[in-house]
């Protein structure tokens, strides 16, 4: 939705058609299948290269398709931690830029800018508040107990969860 709001043709990985039309919905341009050939159906779409990439599952597993499709002087952001080491090189020749993203950074470390934290907040707010951006969320479950942990556990291990999934409201 942000990539959109700032012009950029939005291109979501989904691999199942719900999750592909719910994409689409929020403001993607595109849906490509994340589980086939990601590369063959960003060449399809005439998208050979991208400016820039936002990670948001498996750095390890999609490293190396990142790494092929990022435009020379292209910027990739990671939210997911990695458990291999990721190769750099693979960046070096496009002097592409990879950058983490933590929410957390400003106020563990206190950094300097660490007002712009609530300012970025307050604009999110806004354009939640003018319909501009919408919720991820999929589904919330209440009250918080057992059964609901259980069931909360259940559909993030099957992997069709679509949108953010909340358990809320202790009894």
């Amino acid at each position: 939705q942000l990539a959109k709001l700032a012009g950029l043709v939005a291109i979501a990985t989904a691999s199942r058609p719900q999750s592909q039309a719910w994409v689409k919905a929020l403001g993607a341009n595109h849906a490509v299948d994340y589980s086939d050939a990601l590369i063959e159906e960003m060449a399809q779409l005439g998208h050979r290269e991208v400016d820039f990439i936002a990670n948001f599952n498996n750095t390890d597993a999609y490293w190396g398709v990142m790494a092929e499709l990022i435009r020379p002087q292209g910027k990739i952001v990671g939210i997911v931690g990695n458990t291999d080491p990721l190769d750099l090189n693979l960046l070096k020749n496009k002097s592409a830029t990879f950058v983490w993203e933590f929410m957390f950074t400003r106020s563990m470390y206190q950094t300097a800018d660490i007002a712009d934290q609530g300012k970025l907040l307050d604009e999110v707010a806004a354009l939640v508040d003018a319909g501009k951006l919408r919720t991820t969320l999929g589904e919330t479950l209440s009250p918080i107990n057992a059964a609901n942990l259980r069931q909360a556990h259940a559909q993030i291990e099957s992997g069709r969860t679509i949108g953010k999934l909340v358990l809320e409201g202790w009894r």
